[in-house]
């Protein structure tokens, strides 16, 4: 699962929590939330969660304003990296891009390596494509056995950026679009599966103003399991 909580916008953090334990996810991987956010957030569940920085919006000194992602499971968390995927560019500036990676599940038998991201918005379309590629060559490198990837691609009617992960494994079960959350027109955010997964569900979410209160991305959960049918 994946939703974008626009945290600056202060979601109503025990309704958020609420939709996801209802939910059932295995795994959520969040964009644009803060560190109190996240912590909030997973105490909230009585899930573990990691989080990671992505940029200051302001500066360093006011360091409780930190925007990053968090990934949150209510199974066993393992093995957390961060990398940046905007070589050159400043933590201090949004254009500040990461990717957050853990191992979750309940057994060595049963386990997925989530990866969670959030690829750049004003720009044009080259910088996400190189960007999702930087992922997808994480995803390859560390060769997970079971691995997905979620987050806000910002990839609207950009097929070349979901292709970026086609090497490493994982395909687009396809989906709604997410944004605006009142209204959504355009798709933003994605969950990508193994290519041998059997996707069960897809998740749909029409929006609307319940929605629009809590964040201004629709949240995406696809259920899919190991294999073919």
């Amino acid at each position: 699962m994946t939703w974008n909580l626009h945290g600056v916008a202060g979601p109503d953090l025990a309704a958020v929590g609420t939709i996801i334990r209802d939910l059932h996810p295995d795994g959520v991987a969040v964009q644009e939330v803060r560190r109190s956010q996240a912590r909030a957030l997973a105490r909230h569940l009585g899930w573990q969660h990691r989080w990671a920085r992505k940029h200051y919006p302001y500066s360093p000194l006011i360091w409780w304003r930190a925007e990053g992602l968090a990934i949150l499971t209510p199974h066993h968390m393992s093995d957390v990296r961060r990398r940046s995927i905007s070589p050159g560019v400043s933590t201090w500036t949004h254009r500040h891009r990461i990717v957050v990676a853990a191992t979750i599940g309940r057994a060595a038998e049963d386990r997925i390596r989530l990866y969670d991201t959030h690829l750049q918005s004003h720009a044009a379309a080259d910088e996400r494509i190189a960007q999702g590629r930087r992922v997808a060559e994480m995803v390859r490198d560390e060769a997970a056995p079971l691995r997905t990837v979620a987050g806000d691609l910002n990839a609207h009617d950009e097929l070349e950026v979901t292709r970026e992960f086609h090497g490493a494994g994982l395909r687009d079960p396809g989906g709604d679009p997410t944004l605006p959350s009142i209204a959504p027109t355009r798709r933003l955010d994605y969950v990508l599966v193994p290519e041998s997964a059997t996707v069960l569900e897809r998740h749909e979410f029409t929006g609307g103003d319940d929605w629009w209160e809590l964040s201004d991305h629709l949240p995406v959960l696809v259920e899919f399991r190991p294999g073919p049918c």
